[in-house]
């Protein structure tokens, strides 16, 4: 059976991994054919998008080019490109928002940000502003690597860092509001202090201020019976 060539090896690829509403991402092509060099890549997927089976989306990022749409540009919402870029990959959270904009979905405040925020790990250790489409963004690498578990506790520890210029409550008015936001996080108090240990002074005394106000008890309440319930199963 004749060898497939890297153009069709690659094109096939896309099709089977991809929908016409996901985008594609030159450097996760890189790191899928670390075999092929990147210009090759780059002239694979030049040539794929004159010949219409793929459409550019912005610098780096393209999509199947469907021929149910006008403009399959439209296929893939500048939200979406965002989160599969910064936030979101497959099941697993990479990337989180941060600043005034947490603050509001919390009731915190009233005020919101036009140029949003993002701490990802698909970001290197620079902060800078870019343009996605039309829309601003500030974008920086986390403090810690980002998961499914702790991006909730880093949101809040940003906001912790600077809690004033984000709240137009005291933070004890605040708490029961973080303490619900809290509410289903799952990590141990060792992993939690470790985080915090990561972020300035500021945030840190914030942090046990809350502590002292029970907003993290009933995490180490839910701990603390996961620990016993170990336990006893050894024991059995």
């Amino acid at each position: 059976m004749e060898q497939k060539s890297v153009s069709g090896q690659l094109y096939d690829y896309i099709k089977h991994s991809y929908k016409e509403t996901t985008p594609i991402f030159v450097v996760d092509l890189y790191n899928t054919f670390p075999k092929i060099s990147r210009s090759t890549v780059r002239s694979i997927i030049k040539r794929l998008t004159a010949s219409n089976k793929l459409k550019k989306l912005e610098n780096g990022a393209y999509a199947l080019f469907s021929d149910k749409r006008s403009d399959s540009n439209n296929v893939i919402s500048t939200s979406d490109l965002i989160r599969y870029k910064y936030l979101q990959k497959d099941n697993d959270i990479v990337g989180y928002t941060s600043g005034i904009n947490v603050a509001n979905k919390l009731g915190l405040t009233s005020q919101t940000a036009s140029v949003e925020t993002i701490y990802s790990n698909n970001v290197a250790n620079k902060k800078r502003l870019i343009m996605v489409r039309k829309r601003k963004l500030v974008i920086n690498a986390p403090k810690v690597e980002v998961t499914n578990f702790n991006y909730r506790l880093l949101q809040i520890l940003d906001l912790l860092n600077d809690f004033m210029t984000y709240s137009e409550y005291s933070l004890q008015d605040s708490a029961p509001k973080i303490k619900n936001y809290l509410s289903d996080l799952k990590l141990s108090e060792d992993e939690i202090t470790k985080i915090v240990d990561k972020y300035p002074l500021k945030a840190q005394l914030n942090y046990y201020r809350l502590k002292n106000m029970d907003v993290f008890k009933k995490i180490e309440s839910i701990q603390s019976d996961e620990s016993l319930f170990s336990k006893s199963m050894m024991i059995k």
